[in-house]
This record gives structure tokens, sequence and C-alpha cells, in this order.
């Protein structure tokens, strides 16, 4: 497979390359690296999107994002019909339009945690980083979800069982057109033909590792059911400001041609908005179906 090398949370393989195709043994191995690490990264990759598609698809089936009205578009705003679950992430504008979401990963969140069954591994492929004068731009933070559950007190272990949270795409939508403006406002009934609202545990297991992740993130995370609606909010804000303390996080520095690999169950990540036009950025994403939270 490569050799491995890495930290309690982020590693690098080396020595492959993903325009061939992996036998059986060697994708197990990535993926139990993934489950380790839970942040993996292989560098110096040239893939188009249905190479990126083919290898996601060894890790399980691949999701279709929220966004389901937008049109899958390769880097000269082309339909890709034959790669409708790989989209663009990108603050690239061409013909007046984005060549991909340019507001993705404005807030901590886990990918698709407003789906019924989540994703369980996002794939991120940057084509286009931004750089100005030998300074890369746009990082991505990424904190452990599994080391914050464990830092919590016992009383707040007990308190958070069983509790279950609602977890909305659209009210993500438009919390962050009415915060940043980058997307329309929807109005209810546009709003009712994105993806149904989800209940998730607020306390996790991971499927492979047993570990407990805490599962609610800033983005998409609403409210815990069967509380109060001030008690809500102020245990909903006290878990975010937990759970993204600085000694849970790692920061991944962008090179073209990483492939990055993410646990959805164990990290949540954020995107990095430090650069403006005409600095670029487009990256290729797609996500492989989990399982049921539990």
């Amino acid at each position: 497979m490569g050799d491995v090398v890495g930290d309690e949370m982020g590693a690098e393989i080396l020595g492959l390359n993903l325009r061939n195709t992996l036998d059986d043994t060697a994708i197990a191995k990535i993926e139990d690296t993934l489950y380790r690490y839970a942040v993996i990264v292989i560098r110096d990759q040239s893939l188009d999107t249905g190479q990126l598609a083919a290898f996601g698809q060894r890790f399980g089936p691949l999701q279709p994002s929220g966004r389901r009205k937008v049109q899958n578009k390769d880097a000269d705003n082309r339909v890709q019909p034959d790669t409708p679950n790989v989209n663009f992430i990108s603050n690239i504008k061409k013909n007046g339009k984005n060549m991909g979401s340019s507001d993705a990963g404005i807030y901590w969140h886990s990918d698709l945690c407003y789906e019924e069954i989540p994703s369980k591994a996002t794939l991120l492929h940057a084509l286009e980083v931004p750089e100005k004068n030998g300074i890369v731009y746009g990082a991505t933070q990424f904190t452990n979800t599994a080391a914050a559950y464990e830092a919590l007190s016992d009383e707040m272990k007990t308190r958070l069982e069983k509790l279950m949270a609602l977890n909305s795409f659209r009210y993500m939508w438009n919390k962050k057109a009415h915060e940043f403006g980058r997307r329309p406002a929807l109005n209810p009934a546009e709003l009712d033909q994105l993806t149904p609202d989800v209940t998730h545990p607020i306390v996790r297991t991971h499927p492979h590792t047993n570990r407990k992740c805490l599962y609610v993130c800033e983005g998409y995370t609403s409210r815990i059911e069967g509380l109060p609606e001030a008690e809500s909010e102020a245990l909903l804000n006290e878990l975010f400001a937990h759970v993204i303390k600085p000694e849970f996080r790692y920061q991944h520095e962008w090179r073209v041609g990483d492939l990055l690999m993410w646990d959805n169950c164990t990290v949540q990540h954020k995107a990095t908005f430090d650069y403006e036009p005409p600095l670029r950025r487009l990256m290729q994403r797609c996500t492989v179906q989990g399982s049921k939270p539990f």
C-alpha cells in the first residue's frame, strides 16, 4: 500500500498512484488507517472526476450532496453525467457563474449529518490552491469529536446519554444566506424541496472503533429534542464551544494534488476563508455513504 507517517490525528500515506487500480488488500489498509488516524492525505495525485469517483467507490456507495438542484460541473462548467456524486468547491467564476460551492465549510460540521444515513468518509482533492508570495491559504481545520467526548465530565456524559438532536440542511441553508450572503435565502416552499430534517444521537458510537463521539455541529444542528428552547440552545452552544477546543484540533495545509480523506464520525471540519480573488481555489469532492448513527 505504501508507508504511513502519522500522529494521533492526521497521517500521510506514501508511495501510491491512485490512477492505478489498487487491490482489495490495499483498500482495506487505507480504510484501517483512516479509522486509526481520522484524517489521511495521499500526496501528488492527478485525478479527473471519474478517477476520483472510482477510488471513492472502493469504500462504499457515493452520496449526492444536499444541494441537489445544483448540477455537477467540471472546471469548464460542463455537466458531468457519469460522475453525478462528485461536486466542486471553488471561489472561481466562469461566464458569471460559480464553478463550485463558494461557501462550503464556513461552519464547523460533519458531512451529510443532515441525512438519515450520513457519510462515513469524505474525499477532497486539491486541483488549485490559493497561493501568494510563497504562502498558501485556505487550510482546512479538523477537530476530534471522540477526544472531545472523552474529555467531558462524567456528569455531562450522563446528561447527554440518549439525547437526540435535530440536524437540518434547510436550517444551514438560510443561516448561511443571512449571515454571509453568498447564496439566496429560500422561502418555506423552496426549503420544502430540500433534504428533510433528521434526528441523530448527540453521542454517537463509531461503527468500527466503538469510540463514542460528539455528533452535534454548529453548521447543521438546530435543537435538542425534548428540551425547552432556552435549555437546548444553551447546551448546544456549550457543546459547540467544547468540541473545537485547541487541544482536539489539527490543521491541514494544502498542496496541489493532495487527496485528503477524513472520517466523518470522528472529526468535524471547517474551511479557512483567508483569501479572495484573484487567488483561486478549486477542489473536487465526493462522500462515501456510512451507516445509521447509534
